[in-house]
């Protein structure tokens, strides 16, 4: 009995090793947003690893945008919990999101010696092109899977991209579109669908005095309650930051926020660079812990309801819906990196070069593809 054990025991830690290799890789090299960052997971761990398939992929991608949190590292440890179980979620969402918090404590070290962030912008000019070219074949590869021939669904995708063109707000488009494509398929019988869902966000009162726990309470709550783009984001931070507690200036919480957007990974790593300039590493550290913390529990329940929801053909209608609007949501944000990529003749060349290395070498890693773009783009801006 003690052999097949100790062989499960090895092959579990293979598999956590491959978790963290995987996703420290991905923290690193996720930049252009959510697009970019679902583009580069979808490519690791459907494409190239096939840890989970596409619908897979999709429902768990779909589910992330209509809960709390950023979608990237829920997505991540749902993929984690899917290869090596509990273990595996807190081992991808750990390396996921450590890259990040090291760059932007680095960052914040230099902002505070200097006064100023580091010149970075030769080095990361060619990486937008380059993840554009990624969030682009991960568009096409998806609406191929998603949608397969299938006429409600590209009707469904066509009606959420244009709503999500026109600045509609994400999460209701996606319960939207999920809940038309049930109601299309819906028979005469009478079915009901009930889903709830239940946030109980923790109140905080807080005076200007600093505390490490009062520090780690506002970020959790931040993380608790968060849906949206950085500039959600900035708000809940000026409020809680700047006008509560006066911990940060307005100008340096727009330079926090800034960093969230030029470094890897979501933008909550903004949490870390403001909590380095409120209390050192120290602050750095419980900044993020407390605002990502809240992501582990809330994948960890997603991933039970969402494999039963999966189960179950009438959900799975709703599903369907979910993941044709957020296909056509990651398309809407690839249109937008398409057009400000091509504004300039270097950003046009990387971009079609990547696209090449895209499409025609399909087996080459997402690192390889960012890494060129971001070489290409330092040689074209100093030619």
């Amino acid at each position: 009995m003690s052999v097949p054990v100790t062989e499960n025991s090895e092959d579990k830690v293979q598999r956590l090793k491959e978790i963290a290799f995987s996703c420290l890789k991905l923290g690193t090299i996720g930049f252009g947003g959510i697009a970019g960052m679902v583009a580069t997971i979808e490519n690791e761990m459907v494409v190239r690893r096939k840890w989970i398939d596409h619908q897979h992929f999709m429902d768990v991608l779909s589910a992330s945008y209509i809960i709390p949190g950023p979608n990237a590292v829920e997505v991540v440890m749902h993929c984690g919990k899917e290869r090596a179980g509990r273990a595996g979620l807190v081992v991808a969402g750990v390396c996921y999101i450590f890259p990040a918090m090291i760059i932007c404590l680095l960052f914040g070290f230099f902002y505070k010696r200097y006064s100023a962030l580091p010149d970075v912008q030769t080095f990361i000019y060619g990486i937008r092109p380059a993840t554009t070219a990624l969030v682009i074949a991960t568009v096409i590869r998806l609406a191929k899977q998603t949608v397969k021939k299938n006429l409600s669904l590209m009707g469904l995708c066509v009606l959420a991209f244009a709503g999500s063109l026109y600045g509609l707000n994400e999460v209701l488009l996606i319960i939207g579109i999920g809940i038309i494509n049930y109601l299309i398929h819906l028979s005469r019988d009478k079915m009901r669908v009930s889903t709830r869902i239940v946030m109980v966000p923790a109140l905080i009162q807080a005076s200007a005095r600093f505390s490490e726990s009062k520090l780690f309470f506002i970020f959790l709550k931040i993380g608790a309650v968060l849906y949206g783009s950085g500039y959600v984001l900035f708000a809940y931070m000026d409020e809680a930051l700047v006008r509560k507690n006066h911990w940060l200036t307005r100008q340096q919480l727009m330079d926090a926020i800034a960093v969230g957007q030029i470094t890897p990974g979501p933008i909550l790593s903004s949490a870390t660079f403001a909590g380095y300039l409120i209390h050192d590493i120290s602050g750095g550290i419980i900044a993020t812990v407390g605002i990502f913390l809240p992501s582990f529990f809330i994948s960890f329940f997603m991933h039970r309801i969402l494999s039963s929801a999966r189960k179950h053909p009438n959900l799975r209608l709703f599903l369907d819906g979910l993941s044709a609007a957020s296909v056509s949501i990651i398309a809407v944000v690839g249109y937008h990196l398409f057009n400000t990529s091509i504004r300039e003749w270097q950003g046009a060349v990387i971009l079609a070069l990547c696209l090449v290395l895209t499409f025609f070498f399909k087996k080459l890693s997402t690192l390889i593809i960012i890494l060129t773009g971001s070489i290409a783009g330092f040689i074209l801006l100093h030619l």
